[in-house]
């Protein structure tokens, strides 16, 4: 992917009146274009929430992050953005998501994603209700209408790492999230058919140099069950 030539075509896409008043002809003739982009954390102002830049390309799109940042995630709940390369294995979207890509799986009220560290199925996607901690995907607030699964803390999963590391929807005015990534619904819904299926993130920050994230002590790691 990314073969030269194609980041102009982006753009020529983008910009024209066809893409604009229908994006769903690039879901039918449009080629993926785009198999790896990255994310990067901007420097952060005092008393000024933090806010991350989505790079595809020659493109520069201004993205939600996690409320502390882009760093390496130590442990569930802590609002920080991992820092690493990451791919998407799997999109989801709710029933009022549309156009939509074709390899998107429908979300229902039963599906939820366990971030309970004490159970066997943590950082995996679980039917509801479930006995341990879990969280809804299907939300009022239109977030989750659109869910790239990240490949974070998969294989192997670590005890408390993190879990429920998506690509989704970012509120309006990028609203830092709880260590998601998220791009506005209008930029979302022209770019997904930009995607490759597997797409690859990579994730920084403009301050670090480029390094791969710590993993912890792998005596505490789980076999994902088959």
């Amino acid at each position: 992917m990314n073969k030269i030539g194609a980041p102009l075509l982006v753009k020529q896409i983008t910009l024209s009146s066809k893409f604009r008043q229908n994006p769903v002809v690039l879901q039918l003739r449009g080629p993926h274009l785009f198999s790896r982009v990255a994310a990067r954390a901007l420097p952060r102002l005092p008393d000024t929430p933090p806010r991350g830049i989505f790079c595809m390309g020659p493109h520069r799109i201004p993205c939600a992050i996690g409320r502390n940042g882009i760093s390496n995630k130590r442990h569930e709940g802590d609002g920080v953005s991992p820092f690493g390369r990451f791919r998407i294995v799997g999109w989801m979207r709710s029933k009022s998501w549309k156009p939509y890509r074709a390899d998107c799986r429908t979300i229902t009220q039963r599906d939820g994603w366990c971030d309970d560290p004490v159970s066997l199925l943590y950082n995996r996607q679980v039917v509801l209700p479930f006995r341990a901690g879990a969280e809804k995907l299907q939300r009022d607030d239109g977030v989750y209408d659109l869910i790239g699964i990240m490949d974070f803390n998969f294989r192997p999963r670590i005890v408390g790492r993190g879990s429920a590391i998506f690509f989704h929807l970012a509120h309006s005015d990028l609203k830092p999230t709880a260590g998601c990534l998220g791009l506005k619904r209008n930029v979302m819904r022209k770019t997904q058919f930009l995607w490759s299926s597997r797409l690859q993130i990579d994730v920084g920050d403009f301050s670090r140099a480029r390094r791969s994230p710590k993993i912890a002590d792998p005596r505490r790691t789980w076999v994902a069950p088959s």
